[in-house]
């Protein structure tokens, strides 16, 4: 669910207990100060459990800290309540820069638990997953440091049970990226202090990542976290999942039958040795993995950056080849002849096509490292994400949990829904609904930028995850309309209207110079779609075009 933050602050730590559960049944910390300390900005992400919100550090002169809630159905779980209570603990126990830290801890004045952890700026690492697969320098260095993390947890106990691309977060720092291990919110905390466990094995976790004894319920063990490791990795070197199930049932009989698609098949290029590494981590049985996480790290880290050294070698033996022949060639009569006859006939005809296929390297790489070249490419094409979170409803309450699709299916009357989107680009970001024309014109409402989001603002930052509010289907339209921009530079036409999101307009544009404005706007892009690329494994459309902005018809179907 979405949350919309209140104008006037409220002071929690004040409020009587009535009034902290009142707000947190609407589901909205916005605008509120928890500790007379946090100011909370905005959230983060929500789920059947609690919610994640950024706030203020006020005693730290503002410094960004993340703050995660209990809801009302956690507050009756016993489940979620110890899980919380192990994820306070595994953060205290655990020291070590790939994980996330513990700052505070507290309880609202009508018992709500909440922590409150560190900052991350950055991206998650599913956002840099690409479909060809990651350079492997740049893989190595993550599953480098992924592994010492884990290895830093498992050594005090702690088995995270959720390791994902989604909760593993990259940050820039002085010399590099970092990664930190986020959510250890379903975390197997051994020998627990605050909360002791009495049930042997519990089935939890994101069931694509999960181990074959964590999908059976077995006991976990950091032979678990292995393996679940070992999937990201496969992902991150080649676009794809190790398997690929439609159901659960079905995911552990593909385990046991272990990987049919090995990862050389899906990229070519990638060493054999670290394809042994990688198949050796994914055994069905704990006993048949590495050691330790960070031993199956490093083991494929080495492969990864022995495979580069490699052709960096068989770069620098074209080199040395090159300049012999050079050398040979030489004016000098006395020494050409004999230097030339040192060389073998086959040598000689290698080093001719090493000659030429460095010279043709070397002009695409002049041509590319041209920076005008560059910035003209970069300027010349416009990307986005988006999928669409569905919220059933049943006389007017939430019914099921939100799924997660590409907006291709059609849906029921009444149904809540909004829109999730990542881009790898900077830029400017609108969503209009259009509804029936009237007056000879089409009525829009504006849905994206809003007040509460985003500060208001349609500019987003490179790798900014943003989502829009929830918002209810059109009982009397069949389909809905929405146009979708997203500019390299902010666009004066949709800018002009950002002033009509508010209790009175409700996001409406009504002037009709603003109106006809809009519609000469679209019309003027409409005649150029982007390509939309939809991946069903993911519920993820991809768009893709040419040109500074670009603007896409999303059109949902509902009866």
């Amino acid at each position: 669910m979405d949350f919309e933050g209140s104008t006037k602050e409220t002071v929690i730590s004040h409020t009587t207990g009535a009034a902290v559960a009142a707000a947190r049944e609407e589901g909205s910390y916005l605008g509120k100060r928890i500790k007379d300390r946090y100011l909370i900005e905005k959230q983060l992400d929500s789920g059947g459990f609690g919610a994640v919100y950024v706030a203020h550090d006020e005693e730290l002169l503002g410094k960004l800290v993340v703050i995660k809630f209990l809801n009302e159905k956690a507050l009756k779980n016993d489940w979620a309540v110890k899980k919380f209570k192990h994820e306070i603990e595994a953060l205290a126990r655990i020291d070590h820069p790939g994980v996330v830290g513990i700052l505070d801890t507290g309880q609202l004045p009508d018992a709500t638990p909440f922590l409150v952890m560190q900052y991350i700026k950055g991206v998650s690492l599913r956002a840099l997953m690409k479909q060809e697969g990651l350079e492997f320098e740049r893989a190595s260095t993550f599953i480098r440091q992924l592994g010492q993390a884990l290895n830093a947890a498992h050594e005090i106990g702690v088995v995270h049970r959720d390791l994902k691309p989604e909760n593993i977060m990259l940050r820039r720092v002085a010399g590099g990226e970092q990664v930190k291990i986020i959510d250890f919110g379903i975390a197997k905390v051994r020998d627990s202090q605050v909360a002791p466990s009495t049930v042997v094995a519990e089935i939890a976790g994101t069931v694509a990542y999960m181990a074959p004894e964590q999908l059976n319920g077995r006991p976990v063990s950091p032979a678990t976290d292995q393996f679940s490791l070992a999937v990201i990795a496969f992902e991150m070197l080649t676009g794809r999942r190790p398997f690929n199930p439609e159901t659960q049932f079905q995911l552990a009989g593909m385990q046991r039958d272990g990987v049919k698609v090995k990862p050389k098949d899906l990229r070519p290029g990638l060493p054999q040795a670290a394809e042994t590494v990688l198949l050796k981590a994914l055994a069905y049985h704990p006993a048949q993995r590495y050691p330790t996480a960070r031993v199956f790290a490093d083991a494929l880290a080495d492969a990864l950056v022995e495979s580069g050294l490699v052709a960096q070698n068989a770069d620098s033996a074209a080199e040395t080849i090159h300049r012999t022949v050079v050398v040979a060639e030489a004016p000098a009569p006395q020494r050409s002849r004999r230097a030339l006859l040192l060389i073998p006939a086959g040598l000689l005809l290698m080093a001719i096509i090493v000659g030429i296929s460095m010279l043709s390297r070397q002009h695409a790489t002049s041509s590319t490292s041209n920076p005008k070249a560059t910035v003209a490419e970069t300027t010349a094409v416009r990307k986005l994400d988006y999928s669409l979170s569905v919220q059933k409803m049943r006389n007017g309450k939430p019914f099921e949990q939100p799924y997660q699709t590409t907006g291709t299916a059609i849906l029921e009357n009444g149904y809540d829904v909004r829109l999730n989107f990542n881009s790898p680009q900077r830029g400017y970001l609108y969503l209009v609904n259009e509804g029936p024309a009237g007056n000879g014109l089409e009525t829009y409402n504006v849905l994206f930028p809003m007040p509460g989001m985003n500060e208001g603002s349609a500019q987003l930052e490179a790798n900014q995850k943003q989502s829009t509010t929830w918002f209810e289907l059109d009982p009397n339209q069949g389909i809905e309309k929405l146009w979708l921009i997203w500019a390299e530079t902010a666009v004066p036409e949709l800018e002009a209207v950002k002033g009509v999101v508010n209790p009175k307009q409700k996001g409406t544009v009504s002037d009709l110079d603003q109106v006809a404005a809009i519609r000469s706007f679209l019309k003027q892009h409409v005649a150029t779609p982007p390509e939309v690329q939809a991946d069903a494994e993911s519920n993820v459309n991809h768009l893709t075009a040419k040109g500074s902005v670009l603007v896409n018809l999303i059109r949902l179907e509902h009866h």
